[in-house]
């Protein structure tokens, strides 16, 4: 039996989804883009050009519902299987866009520059999980208006994984993709396999950007996948309830995916949200609180009503030390999702709010996720695993270590970590020679040796500095 979480019952999960159709309808989106506008019109939205606003009735919603996929295929460059987001599988990657970094060698905060992008990404794409990559840092030592497309350099060259992208506009998306396709060989075959998606934040309130509009305009033209995300702050860009929130952010979201099946009803989304509160006291965003857990479940609840693929925040922290509170933080804002079936829980390797990644936790959440996967197992009741033989074999009074039942099943039976301390108390040694953080960093330097980079094409470096720059 594997272990589940639900919050919403069907009644409540029907209230939500007749909030966000009445939102949509009665208040509307503001959409300050011509093209888009004439989009939602010809789809069927009441759409007024004076004040840019559209409203979308229910029967455009329900259409928009029945040309979505219930699981998106997501490639790496390896030619294997695809990740297959839907139903009640759960992967755990990286997610950013960190502008700070807790320096390995000095353990002081720093500006991140492109090298500490290229070391996550490869740390990344060494362990398991990470099973995916979402863009995880924003390096500052490089010219802001290409930084996003210097990104997606660094994943193409550094990753086999399939990663998540950001752009900032139209233009560079098109970069992006002109990149991907010159290491896949062709666009064509990057269609076929797109092994890279592109991350769409919404604004909330209920504002379609103009930015977003033409990165799901651009990305549903071709076919590729779009992971869009809506993160309204309870309390602050959302009322302060955490049901208005999540009406909110699925009101947001349906927009945004009538807008992009309208372009093309075969374009793979995932629905996607960062709910989470103002914390009133501190006056900052709140991702480790018990809310964003109960905002994440919600949202997925939702994406299940209405047989989408899933993703949100999760594995988060808002402490700024690798401390206690990391632990607690991150297990609980993993933990959660995951019971919940979220397909794509991102947020490995942050720490500070999201303002700042450090390789230490990426390994550190590396062990917490597979404690997680282990809890998620559940425990498998068969005839293999209450077979009685064993214990006539061993019989009263003696041990099952030297078995080869115990040989045969220990390793699928139990989670076995990399960095926690399991060892006896050693009462003559200083407790804190050996923190979780020191055999992080031990671990760091033992997987790195297996790291070998993808495969590229001859010349790629100047070809994708072209693409970049001209």
């Amino acid at each position: 039996m594997f272990p589940t979480i639900k919050l919403l019952n069907d009644q409540e999960i029907l209230r939500i989804d007749q909030g966000s159709r009445a939102l949509l309808m009665e208040i509307g989106t503001h959409v300050p883009n011509e093209e888009a506008l004439e989009i939602f019109e010809k789809a069927g939205a009441r759409v007024d050009s004076k004040s840019q606003m559209v409203r979308i009735p229910d029967h455009v919603i329900n259409d928009t519902l029945s040309k979505c996929s219930s699981c998106v295929r997501l490639y790496d460059r390896t030619g294997g299987p695809p990740l297959l987001i839907g139903g009640d599988r759960v992967y755990f990657g990286t997610v950013g866009i960190a502008t700070n970094v807790l320096d390995f060698e000095t353990d002081e905060y720093r500006q991140v520059v492109c090298d500490d992008l290229r070391d996550i990404i490869r740390l990344s794409d060494v362990l398991n999980p990470p099973d995916f990559v979402l863009v995880p840092a924003t390096p500052t030592d490089v010219p802001s208006n290409v930084v996003d497309n210097i990104e997606t350099k660094l994943l193409l060259t550094n990753t086999k994984k399939h990663f998540i992208a950001e752009a900032q506009s139209g233009k560079n998306s098109k970069k992006n993709i002109e990149m991907a396709a010159e290491v896949a060989g062709s666009l064509e075959a990057l269609q076929e396999r797109p092994f890279f998606s592109t991350l769409v934040c919404l604004t909330s309130p209920l504002v379609l950007r103009d930015d977003s509009i033409e990165l799901i305009v651009e990305s549903s033209r071709l076919g590729l996948p779009l992971f869009i995300e809506s993160g309204p702050m309870c309390g602050g860009t959302s009322p302060a309830t955490l049901a208005s929130t999540l009406i909110m952010a699925n009101a947001e979201l349906l927009s945004s995916f009538v807008l992009a099946k309208s372009i093309n009803p075969a374009v793979p989304l995932i629905y996607a949200s960062w709910a989470r509160i103002l914390d009133m006291k501190a006056a900052t965003v709140s991702h480790g609180g018990p809310e964003f857990s109960l905002l994440r479940i919600g949202t997925t609840q939702m994406a299940k009503y209405y047989g989408l693929p899933s993703g949100g925040g999760g594995i988060l922290a808002d402490t700024k030390s690798i401390d206690v509170q990391l632990g607690m933080e991150k297990l609980g804002t993993g933990l959660l999702p995951a019971l919940a079936e979220t397909n794509m829980v991102v947020g490995m390797g942050l720490i500070a709010d999201e303002n700042a990644i450090s390789l230490e936790t990426l390994v550190i959440d590396h062990e917490v996720t597979n404690w997680i996967k282990r809890a998620m197992r559940g425990i498998e009741v068969t005839d293999e695993t209450t077979d009685l033989s064993v214990f006539k074999e061993v019989g009263s009074g003696g041990d099952f270590v030297q078995t080869k039942h115990t040989r045969d099943n220990f390793r699928k039976e139990m989670f076995i970590p990399k960095i926690m301390d399991r060892g006896f108390l050693a009462l003559d040694k200083d407790p804190r020679a050996k923190t979780m953080r020191k055999r992080a960093r031990k671990y760091f330097g033992e997987v790195m040796e297996k790291y070998t980079p993808p495969e590229l094409p001859e010349d790629i470096d100047k070809k994708l500095d072209e693409i970049i720059y001209k």
